[in-house]
């Protein structure tokens, strides 16, 4: 199984979901001059708000489809680094293990010349891991609404952009990490699901034979933005044998959702053509051909058989 380096964007920071693919080549890699930086120095508690932060004079819509307009004064700094809430929202405080949606800016201090947007008007915010080190520390101590203009050491700020940076970022929501969408009607002629608890799909095969062809299935309707093909989307998924109905991967095993870029290349044929179309919050069962899937090379070490039938659920938790 190949690592995917999923988001391929000017300016990520180190939260970003990027897990292990279950099919297909590696994407191509962020920006070298501003990709996930390592987190040896980054932030591991809350920013504190200080002068530095709050010299930074933020205005324009929060979350709207213009980026904000952001002032300060060149060669800001400060260390640790500090953080002021420019806007305090009314959401749920987000917290360790939990995944945000955000929009944001990033300037280099110095210059006050910015760096590159994510979200606003550049294209689908972006899917964050809550807690840890760096930024997802930041997100840790921040409500869903808020708004936040933050100072320090690009490292510290789990950047690798270099010196200090300036980020504003507004947290526009919370992404749940199992399907809410509207449960729908299931052809008993198709592998049946049916949730755990905790959202988990449980796969039941039935006892006919597989489809000739690869065969989608809306399982719950969700009402967000369209996949199309080339989006990355963050996702649970899992994968059994159509024979003997045995889990070969699985996002829930390994503990978090993933992202994916949907297109053929970076996953298996099969996958891409049950997703785009779909919406995000939706559930879909996908049952893949061998010629859609891996054929008669499946990867060493996948325990997929050659030439086998394969079932995916895959819930559609965010586009990014």
């Amino acid at each position: 199984m190949k690592r995917l380096r999923l988001l391929p964007i000017a300016l990520v920071p180190a939260v970003v979901l990027g897990l292990a693919a279950c099919a297909g080549s590696g994407a191509g890699d962020p920006s070298a001059s501003a990709s996930a930086s390592s987190t040896a120095s980054a932030i591991t508690s809350c920013p504190k708000p200080g002068k530095a932060s709050a010299a930074i004079d933020v205005s324009g819509d929060f979350g709207g489809k213009t980026a904000p307009t952001v002032q300060f004064d060149k060669g800001l700094k400060a260390s640790p680094p500090q953080a002021t809430v420019v806007t305090k929202g009314s959401g749920a405080a987000l917290k360790k293990g939990d995944y945000a949606q955000v929009a944001y800016s990033v300037y280099k201090a110095s210059s006050a010349k910015k760096l590159g947007t994510v979200g606003f008007d550049q294209g689908n915010a972006q899917v964050l891991s809550v807690g840890g080190s760096g930024f997802g520390a930041l997100l840790a101590c921040s409500h869903v609404g808020d708004r936040v203009a933050a100072v320090g050491a690009s490292s510290a700020l789990g950047f690798n952009t270099g010196g200090d940076i300036v980020v504003v970022a507004d947290l526009l929501a919370q992404t749940p990490v199992k399907s809410e969408g509207t449960p729908q009607s299931q052809n008993p002629d198709l592998p049946t699901v049916k949730d755990k608890a905790n959202g988990e799909p449980e796969i039941t095969i039935p006892d006919k034979p597989a489809p000739t062809t690869t065969t989608a299935e809306v399982i719950k309707q969700g009402d967000g933005d369209t996949i199309a093909e080339g989006d990355t989307a963050l996702v649970q998924y899992k994968g059994v044998l159509y024979d003997g109905g045995k889990e070969f991967d699985s996002s829930w095993s390994k503990g978090q959702p993933t992202t994916f870029t949907i297109a053929e290349g970076s996953l298996i044929k099969g996958f891409v053509t049950g997703l785009v179309g779909q919406k995000v919050g939706s559930q879909v069962m996908i049952v893949v051909t061998p010629g859609d899937g891996y054929g008669a090379t499946p990867p060493e070490g996948s325990n997929i058989p050659a030439n086998a039938t394969l079932v995916f659920v895959v819930d559609v938790l965010a586009k990014g």
